[in-house]
């Protein structure tokens, strides 16, 4: 009796470490400075486990998974022939990762077709002030930092047991509830938590054609393995990308070992120098209009 009880108690123990928090955002954000009246909504995921925490977009999850799936399937039949179409990818692509107990924060995010890892060098100084109020049944309080560029409002609670919070913050006595910054174009909401498993089940409805199962979670793109950067660097690299945004693309297809072709209103577009024009056009135009980030001073 005593040694089944011993096991039970084990497999118990096991089971609870392989188990962590989910705690649900409500993000919203203004793309564009032209159009602060017009945010956009994505539902984000703070994973929070007992090594550290992972913040990303859950209808980027659910793509990566069901493109996860279609390759593992195909591989599986022994296919060599590919069409993945893709989908709906969300609209925030970057995630942030943490480490625990030292708090390592770690951006992940694209510049293009390139994937980078860039270490946080500014840890958030907050002042915590004795304003209080309720956030649904949760009684939290105030806190303002400047961080990234930007002027900060977090209200924090003791209720959970955790220093952490959305995007890169972290380090106030509790959870982070809301944060909003100071021109209403970026904002987190708390809607909720619950518990989950290191291998996360996801919902046949949230994945369309591609059957139930269980997927593990991945992050990031196939086939781009991600380039640590310092802070600088990255900057130097989005100024660079600004300037030339087909300059990768060029340099593909210099090689003349690859071929591109475009839709362009219907008519099919092959010629390298018509594709580079588009493609340039199309990018410098997404660049000008999505010119709102999250953290300006990773992108001036």
């Amino acid at each position: 009796m005593k040694k089944t009880l011993f096991i039970l108690l084990l497999l118990i123990s096991t089971f609870s470490l392989a188990q962590g928090t989910r705690i649900i955002y409500e993000y919203k954000f203004a793309s564009s400075l032209e159009k602060k009246d017009s945010l956009e909504t994505e539902l984000m995921y703070l994973d929070i486990k007992k090594n550290g925490s992972e913040f990303y977009s859950r209808q980027k999850f659910v793509s990566d998974s069901t493109r996860d799936a279609y390759f593992k399937k195909q591989i599986q039949m022994g296919s060599t022939n590919f069409n993945y179409r893709g989908g709906n990818t969300g609209k925030v692509g970057f995630s942030v990762s943490k480490t625990y107990p030292d708090f390592e924060v770690v951006l992940h995010t694209g510049i293009g077709n390139s994937r980078f890892l860039v270490k946080n060098e500014n840890p958030v100084v907050w002042k915590i002030l004795p304003d209080k109020k309720k956030v649904g049944q949760f009684e939290v309080q105030k806190a303002t930092a400047d961080f990234g560029g930007r002027s900060w409002t977090a209200w924090f609670s003791q209720d959970f047991p955790f220093q952490d919070g959305p995007y890169k913050f972290y380090g106030l006595p509790g959870l982070i509830l809301e944060l909003e910054d100071a021109s209403g174009t970026q904002s987190f909401k708390f809607l909720g938590s619950k518990k989950f498993d290191e291998v996360v089940k996801i919902d046949k409805e949230d994945i369309g054609s591609t059957r139930g199962g269980m997927v593990v979670k991945t992050f990031g793109v196939p086939g781009g393995k991600e380039i640590e950067v310092s802070e600088e660097q990255f900057r130097k690299q989005w100024k660079e990308y600004k300037n030339d945004p087909v300059k990768d693309t060029r340099q593909i297809l210099s090689q003349g070992n690859m071929k591109l072709t475009l839709n362009i209103d219907g008519k099919i577009v092959s010629d390298p120098s018509e594709v580079l024009r588009a493609m340039e056009k199309n990018q410098k135009e997404e660049i000008k209009n999505n010119n709102n980030k999250i953290e300006p001073a990773l992108y001036p």
